[in-house]
């Protein structure tokens, strides 16, 4: 490819990138302020100009207004500097095929150079990154074996090991991850992995280097369940259209128990979005809601405001919708507890990071309590309570987190590991943002819980003193271990066969939405799913998207109270 044209853009605007590598292959040298870029090589195989140069605006905040075709950029590189970017240009000149999906970055005010692997934009381009179809058909699955260890529940990618994981995705100047943070003044090792535009990952295991690939790989999810990753082939109809047959009856999900101003009040002939899922339980495709299917997407009418619950990463897609599946179990054991004011068995644990959570929750003034959750659904669950002792000082008073998964000891250090976090965060939190923690505010919301609104209202207004009474259900006892299920171990898709078979005797359907980004399937070789199980109790925040009517499995001991769940 010696025929390769050097263009120098020492000024442009945005609009201007899109036909650059059209008329033949192109490297261009663009110039914005004291940064220089070289590349990505333009001849029709890799990442288009304008993905790369939106993705470095993205990283930059969203005070750059890189929707703006008009937005002019220009520079020019210091004189000195010369030789370098001469030296540059002539490294990607000898080998253009390496440098398709890559930038090289001059920063001439300190003469710092970096090397940046930039993918198509997250919605697609029609020119390096066109989306798959979103159909029927798309969505069908073949059912296959996916053996791992017994024991693991993970199955081998080489694609992750070592730091390729977070080589391909931590990048200050482009993204998609472009901050890798560790906490470092709490009890466990924690790592926060932040999204380019917001949204973040989050790790916190006994050490950093695996609570940053938690991190990492929890980033992927939330980047996989804002959008679709599918060509918009979106089906716009309502379900008295569409009929139960090819598409999930919202009434299913649980619809608001109080009037919201976040959601179209539920009618059958109302149209909306929906997309494609594969109903595990039916063995074939059918329509979902597409603002159910993906948390970040709000597009025209929605009736119910979803979270991420049920979201789920995996080295294929059976893995992750049985991640995503465990993840509806343990938030439908928390809230069926809660709401239900059941007492749980209390657990016992020798496992050494539990024990040093305890420990220092101990020195803070709150004693460490592990419930068995597990209920119906046959995963098994854990309730972590960080119950301030008695004496020891008042506000807050409670925190609450949970853990869930086969592997029990593993699901035991996570509720604890959870909790503890919780504490130690509440603390900071309390010093920076005190607002939160205004005492008449809670007050106010222990009164009329309609008021309460966000995630930190659930638990604030539930660590108040005056609502020691909402915890006394849960009464610590001598402990017994939590005892993990005789379940298929050593195939997923027969594990995965198990609990649909398990649910579906309990009335509820497991339906999934394959969320993969393609980008990260062809490099990592990772999937994402949203597992949508109908009947499940969902997680809500804000009282007034809370959803317990309709919901037959779930019994209610009065009225509901606001659920502490961080």
């Amino acid at each position: 490819m010696s025929d390769v044209e050097v263009v120098e853009l020492t000024g442009y605007a945005l609009g201007e990138l899109e036909r650059l590598g059209v008329d033949g292959p192109v490297l261009p040298v663009r110039f914005d302020g004291a940064l220089v870029l070289v590349g990505p090589v333009l001849d029709g195989s890799g990442v288009c100009l304008r993905c790369a140069e939106d993705a470095r605006l993205a990283a930059l905040g969203a005070v750059v207004p890189r929707a703006d075709p008009a937005m002019r950029v220009g520079g020019l590189v210091v004189p000195a500097l010369r030789p370098v970017l001469d030296a540059l240009v002539e490294r990607v000149l000898a080998d253009p095929g390496a440098h398709r999906d890559r930038v090289l970055a001059l920063r001439s005010d300190l003469g710092a150079v970096g090397e940046h692997r930039v993918r198509p934009r997250p919605e697609g381009c029609a020119r390096c990154g066109p989306l798959p179809e979103d159909s029927a058909e798309a969505a069908s699955v073949v059912r296959a074996p996916v053996p791992v260890e017994p024991g693991s529940l993970r199955g081998e990618n080489a694609a992750t090991a070592g730091d390729s994981v977070r080589r391909e995705l931590f990048d200050l100047r482009h993204g998609p991850v472009g901050g890798l943070h560790r906490i470092g003044d709490l009890v466990v090792a924690a790592v926060s992995a932040e999204l380019v535009g917001g949204q973040a990952g989050f790790g916190r295991t006994g050490d950093y280097e695996h609570a940053e690939r938690v991190a990492l790989f929890e980033a992927v999810e939330r980047h996989a369940g804002l959008r679709p990753r599918r060509v918009t082939t979106v089906v716009e109809a309502s379900f008295a259209e569409l009929g139960p047959d090819r598409a999930l009856d919202p009434v299913r999900l649980g619809l608001p128990d109080l009037e919201s101003p976040h959601v179209t009040p539920y009618r059958p002939d109302v149209r909306i979005r929906w997309v494609h899922g594969w109903s595990y339980t039916r063995g074939r495709a059918v329509a979902v809601p597409e603002h159910v299917a993906y948390w970040g997407r709000a597009i025209g009418p929605r009736f119910v405001d979803e979270t991420s619950n049920g979201c789920g990463t995996g080295n294929s897609l059976t893995e992750a919708v049985l991640h995503g599946l465990f993840e509806v179990a343990e938030r439908d054991a928390f809230l069926t507890a809660w709401y239900g004011r059941v007492p749980l068995p209390s657990l016992r644990s020798d496992d050494g990071l539990t024990a040093h959570v305890a420990d220092r929750l101990e020195q803070v003034g709150y004693r460490l309590e592990l419930y068995d959750a597990t209920n119906d659904l046959g995963v098994p669950s854990v309730l972590s309570l960080a119950r301030r002792v008695e004496g020891r000082g008042g506000f807050p008073c409670a925190f609450y987190a949970a853990g869930a998964g086969l592997d029990v000891e593993a699901a035991v250090r996570a509720a604890a590991a959870e909790v503890v976090m919780d504490v130690e965060a509440g603390a900071k939190r309390y010093r920076s943002e005190p607002g939160d923690y205004e005492l008449e505010r809670l007050r106010r919301m222990l009164r009329e819980p309609r008021l309460v609104r966000t995630m930190d209202d659930h638990v604030n207004v539930n660590a108040l003193p005056e609502a020691l009474g909402r915890h006394d259900f849960l009464v610590p006892g001598p402990g017994r271990e939590l005892v993990a299920p005789d379940v298929p171990s050593g195939d997923l898709d027969a594990l995965l066969e198990h609990y649909v078979r398990r649910w579906e005797a309990l009335g509820l359907e497991v339906i999934a939405v394959d969320q993969s980004d393609p980008v990260v399937r062809e490099r990592l070789g990772l999937c994402s799913a949203k597992v949508i199980v109908p009947g499940a109790v969902p997680m809500t925040f804000g009282e007034v998207n809370r959803r317990t009517g309709g919901i037959p499995r779930l019994r209610l001991s009065g009225p509901p109270l606001p659920h502490p769940f961080p």
